[in-house]
């Protein structure tokens, strides 16, 4: 699956509980596990990326209401 399509928490998190599923069949080989095991770190990464975006946001709002009280 394509990194850019994940742009969502629920994305992510869905792609992440497929990768569970999948490394824990009895059918998945080492070099597959690893690839998916990757797959989640970046996942992961991305995700908190988003958090940090979402934080930087609510920071922006809380400034822009705390000026605006103020005026």
């Amino acid at each position: 699956m394509d990194m850019q399509q994940e742009t969502t928490f629920s994305d992510i998190r869905e792609r992440l509980s497929q990768i569970e599923k999948l490394v824990k069949s009895d059918d998945v080989s080492l070099d597959k596990a690893l690839d998916l095991y990757d797959e989640a770190i970046k996942l992961g990464m991305k995700a908190d990326e988003l958090l940090e975006d979402v934080d930087a946001a609510d920071v922006a709002a809380a400034e822009d209401a705390a000026s605006s009280d103020v005026s």
